[in-house]
């Protein structure tokens, strides 16, 4: 059954309906914080009116926000329950473990890492398309290319999907990451690039490998870290990843 925080994720990727994605963005981030706001104080940090936190409480099936604040409250204290379960490992020794599956599969991405360098050195320009999970990680790498001079447009996939459609890719460089739930609006701008681009690389997890097109000339890296799931050793990998692959860029080795 999906959660209540699953429909806030959801609504938050609906490029269809702005507000609503305005005020899920605003509750997913206050979430991660532990935030809970009455329904005022969210109405105006979204600058949109109470009723609509209120259709937008109706679209998550909830009777109103104040449902659907108790609602998130109760997953957000049943996820904090599993915290003691996991403190009762060897910290050190699941930190390690952790650390060597992440550096083991960045390590065993040589030849995506290799060839990406290469192209990116050739043409100096790179479009990157980040899901909404992966974003924090990918405008890390993406001030770090600027600073390497690479010309590097940075596209929220999330919710710029009219810069796909409006867009010739036929001879660019676009880097997809795909690693959270935001599938539908993905698959529409890899099927966009499916008909322009050849020179797509697409990082994304095992979950997402039969949503994405047989294409020549593509080249795809399943981010597999076996149990570790959690979107922050996602965000981890992708950060060791990126690292070494400006190393390769900044070296050409």
């Amino acid at each position: 059954m999906i959660s209540v925080y699953e429909r806030v994720e959801n609504l938050a990727l609906d490029s269809k309906n702005t507000t609503f994605t305005t005020i899920a963005k605003q509750i997913l981030s206050d979430f991660n914080e532990g935030i809970f706001r009455n329904q005022n104080e969210l109405s105006d940090i979204c600058f949109v009116s109470m009723s609509t936190v209120t259709q937008f409480s109706k679209a998550t099936l909830c009777e109103g926000y104040k449902e659907l604040t108790i609602r998130l409250k109760i997953e957000y204290e049943n996820r904090m329950l599993v915290k003691p379960i996991r403190d009762a490992e060897n910290v050190d020794e699941l930190s390690l473990q952790v650390l060597e599956i992440i550096n083991a599969w960045a390590i065993d991405a040589k030849e995506f890492i290799l060839s990406l360098a290469k192209e990116i050195n050739q043409k100096k320009r790179i479009w990157i398309a980040p899901s909404s999970q992966s974003l924090p990680a990918t405008r890390n790498l993406h001030d770090i290319l600027l600073n390497q001079g690479v010309d590097v447009k940075l596209m929220d996939s999330s919710t710029n999907l009219e810069v796909a459609r409006h867009f010739d890719f036929k001879n660019e460089l676009v880097l997809m990451v795909v690693t959270g739930r935001d599938t539908l609006t993905l698959q529409r701008i890899l099927e966009y690039l499916e008909k322009l681009s050849r020179k797509v690389y697409i990082i994304t997890t095992l979950n997402h490998a039969e949503e994405i097109p047989v294409v020549d000339g593509w080249n795809i890296l399943y981010l597999n870290l076996n149990k570790y799931t959690d979107y922050k050793y996602k965000l981890h990998a992708l950060n060791t990843l990126y690292f070494y692959w400006v190393k390769k860029l900044i070296t050409n080795q």
